[in-house]
């Protein structure tokens, strides 16, 4: 088969290189999945690098989200047939710890992850058991399921279940131009709230309005906590999705109010970060972690863009083979929405 393997770690982006690789063949109890459309995550770029965390064989084939179809089908499994819609949930989960037997599959005790501790969607062709797959609504285009799924079930998880926004709140959404920004404004929206969309591009600013942003900053030059106070009399936002870490972090604090709730999935401008813990328990401020979505969760999004309450936003669709390019723009930031290949 085809794919975009890396042979080395690598700052530079031509480290990923279109070649064949061997087709991989559904062992009993697993289905192999001829995929249709991938897309580009920060966990990708941060792989190439070898920033991850977590080391892998050469070659590698990298890809935590995609979809497709089955293509074949291995010894014991049922429920499944040749031409089914899917996508493997990138947590690749036992299926039998206790996390996993209480639903929260994305806290799995011994789960491997597409992509990174196992070949991914960088490819023509995937396998996985059936208990990861997650079916794709026939209304869908495997373009737009892959552009949304992790976006959305990521937002929903992090707003809705986990920081439980509300109608009538206000809910500040840094990193408001990416995937997952895109994605909250809109979960944010359907949730009834209002959204203060934070950015540091002027263009992307414009694009989260026409999303449905009812204000915007442009954290470059504003102050994040001082803006949110200003335009709440003084008090702060109810909730807020912070996705860049760092001084961002510590304004996004600032502006919540007493008693509000933080949602935090990315660290990319800074991992380690100073607080004020006078201020945070002052205000009787709650931060959760997230960003690992269940099975259940991307369900729920699915059914949502399936009726059309939720529309993934596209910066660019490129071939497999150009997928090297689509690690660049990913890190120029110089995009609004997502990057998918098409396989």
């Amino acid at each position: 088969m085809k794919a975009a393997i890396i042979n080395e770690y690598s700052q530079d982006v031509t480290v990923l290189k279109y070649k064949n690789v061997p087709t991989p063949e559904p062992r009993p109890g697993e289905v192999t999945i001829r995929i249709r459309a991938s897309a580009i995550n920060h966990c990708d770029t941060d792989l190439r690098k070898g920033l991850f965390g977590i080391s892998q064989s050469f070659p590698w084939v990298m890809g935590v989200d995609a979809c497709g179809e089955i293509a074949d089908i291995g010894k014991g499994v049922s429920g499944f047939s040749t031409g089914d819609k899917v996508s493997p949930h990138f947590m690749l989960s036992c299926g039998s710890c206790r996390n996993c037997q209480d639903g929260k599959e994305n806290i799995c005790d011994t789960a491997d992850i597409l992509g990174v501790t196992v070949w991914g969607g960088y490819a023509e062709y995937v396998r996985c058991k059936p208990h990861h797959l997650i079916r794709i609504p026939d209304s869908l285009s495997f373009t737009n399921a892959v552009a949304g799924q992790i976006p959305f079930a990521t937002a929903w998880e992090a707003l809705i279940e986990v920081a439980h926004l509300s109608v009538g709140e206000t809910v500040l959404i840094t990193a408001a131009g990416g995937g997952v920004g895109t994605a909250a404004i809109q979960i944010a929206k359907l949730a009834g709230a209002k959204v203060i969309a934070a950015a540091g591009n002027d263009e992307k600013l414009e694009k989260a309005k026409e999303l449905g942003a009812d204000e915007i900053i442009n954290y470059t030059h504003q102050d994040i906590g001082e803006f949110c106070k200003s335009i709440t009399e003084g008090k702060g936002v109810d909730c807020a999705l912070e996705m860049v870490g760092g001084k961002i972090l510590s304004q996004t604090i600032d502006s919540i109010i007493d008693g509000g709730r933080m949602a935090t999935i990315g660290a990319h401008g800074g991992e380690r970060v100073e607080i004020d813990f006078v201020e945070f328990f002052r205000k009787h401020i709650t931060i959760h972690g997230a960003g690992r979505s269940t099975k259940a969760q991307v369900n729920k999004v699915l059914s949502l863009m399936a009726n059309g309450q939720l529309k993934p936003v596209i910066h660019k669709i490129f071939p497999l083979e150009a997928a090297s390019e689509a690690h660049r723009v990913m890190e120029s930031r110089d995009f609004f929405g997502r990057m998918i290949l098409d396989v």
